[in-house]
């Protein structure tokens, strides 16, 4: 990719889900300049995204998996963009009624 970013002609589709800080995110959210693999590209290339595709489950299919456990779990949201998984936090909550934590960064739970 490096070395076609800078061309017009050059057609990049992204498949899936791209995490914020990556340069995947950096493409799809229109970077015109960007660092890759420590040298400076300007961006020429027509981005393309592709939804639908993840190996990750939706939101509806864990709020689901999580209800098949009784007694409920204690339960620690812990891998996701924050405004995401805080959506998940009260999804949990108006379906089950159990309150799923969000450890901060480094915090160390007791299991």
């Amino acid at each position: 990719m490096k070395w076609n970013l800078w061309r017009e002609a050059v057609h990049v589709v992204i498949v899936g889900f791209q995490a914020q800080g990556t340069p995947g995110r950096a493409l799809v959210d229109g970077a015109q300049r960007m660092r890759l693999l420590g040298e400076d590209l300007v961006v020429r290339a027509q981005i393309h995204t592709l939804g639908g595709f993840s190996a990750h489950a939706g939101q509806s299919d864990l709020v689901k998996w999580a209800g098949h456990f009784q007694p409920h779990p204690q339960l620690y949201l812990v891998h996701g963009e924050l405004d995401k998984m805080q959506a998940l936090q009260t999804r949990i909550k108006a379906v089950h009624g159990w309150e799923a934590q969000i450890p901060v960064e480094g915090q160390t739970i007791q299991l």
